[in-house]
């Protein structure tokens, strides 16, 4: 029997300049709802155009995972209990604070009524369950929006923890294998089930770009500084193409920069000297993730009450202020409840080492 560890032991140091990406993605998408804020609620789109490109962090978080699973589980591939091991960590790290937002907007819900807000009970209990699941107006999206980037990661962490039975190359092998064959599937499917066609977008190949990023990091592989500046050159190169034009396929368009970002950090010949607060935004960046539509909303009930600024009088003010609103919130929020509630379940649930079953 091994001794008894409990789930917060990291098996690897974090990267900062991953956590700095982190905190770029999450900005990225708070930005990005800046541009939803005033299309879709203000009726302000053409005040704040091309914002909605920040979404393009989405795909960065998804990149990232990719190579966050492969680089934190070194001490798991090839165990017994592996599979309990890594779920476990994935879902002390992201049910708790998922739930409560969901749960506070399924009171808003049931405040204004399901119908009125494109919603159901079963939508609901999908929701808390990280399973797609169709609204009333057939759109396939969880009670709390954000939530379908979470149905993603939470089906690819199903995934790698079936895997994690083999040693590190062949678990990712098995994952891609996986995801791939996913993906086809979608192509070649004349029509598929809502749930299915969801879990089969090619978006799920950038699960895919970050692992191999990964393997590429462990095996020792270094990139000079002046390539990394090149791919990240590319990268924004491409991504700008998408600006004022179609940012369709995603996979190419903001799928493969994104992985190119990703492996001019992971991969650098020089570690860069993060400043601590970009670093403390990246552990954060969950916490900005999800609270930020909240701090929007604040914004615009206080904004309509002469609370607060109005953005059709200063719409870049409005949305610089708000920015800095919700990264105060996501710092309150990760100190005050994320941590301490994270470290409490880690302690409460420890588990036991997994033991070799071959070699890693």
């Amino acid at each position: 029997m091994g001794h008894p560890v409990t789930v917060s032991s990291p098996p690897t140091p974090t990267l900062p300049g991953i956590q700095a990406l982190r905190a770029l993605a999450a900005t990225s998408v708070a930005v990005a709802h800046a541009g939803e804020e005033f299309g879709r609620h203000l009726n302000l789109d053409n005040l704040i155009p091309n914002l909605n490109r920040g979404a393009v962090g989405v795909d960065l978080f998804f990149v990232i995972s990719g190579f966050v699973m492969v680089y934190a589980s070194e001490r798991l591939f090839t165990r017994d209990g592996a599979f309990r091991t890594f779920m476990t960590r994935r879902i002390i790290r992201i049910v708790p604070l998922y739930w409560a937002m969901t749960t506070v907007m399924l009171l808003y819900v049931i405040a204004r009524g399901f119908e009125a807000s494109d919603a159901s009970p079963m939508l609901a209990l999908a929701s808390y369950f990280f399973i797609p699941y169709p609204r009333p107006s057939g759109t396939i999206n969880p009670l709390y929006g954000l939530g379908w980037t979470l149905n993603y990661e939470m089906m690819f962490y199903v995934i790698f923890a079936c895997a994690l039975f083999a040693r590190r190359e062949i678990t990712v092998a098995i994952v891609s294998a996986v995801l791939v064959g996913l993906v086809i599937v979608n192509t070649l499917a004349p029509s598929l089930p809502g749930w299915l066609e969801f879990w089969t977008d090619p978006i799920i190949l950038e699960f895919v770009f970050g692992m191999g990023l990964a393997l590429l990091f462990r095996a020792g592989l270094r990139l000079p500084r002046p390539v990394c500046y090149a791919l990240v050159a590319v990268a924004l190169a491409v991504f700008a193409m998408t600006v004022w034009g179609n940012k369709e396929p995603r996979l190419v368009m903001w799928g493969i920069p994104a992985a190119m970002v990703v492996a001019s950090v992971a991969l650098s010949d020089r570690t860069a000297t993060i400043p601590s607060p970009i670093v403390q935004l990246g552990d954060a960046s969950y916490a900005l993730y999800l609270i930020h539509p909240v701090v929007y909303l604040m914004a615009r009930v206080a904004a309509s009450h002469g609370l607060f600024l109005q953005p059709a009088v200063t719409p870049w003010l409005y949305v610089f202020v708000v920015m800095l609103l919700s990264i105060a919130a996501a710092f309150a929020l990760h100190y005050r409840a994320e941590r301490p509630v994270t470290d409490f379940l880690k302690q409460r649930f420890a588990i036991v080492r997994p033991r070799y079953t071959g070699a890693a």
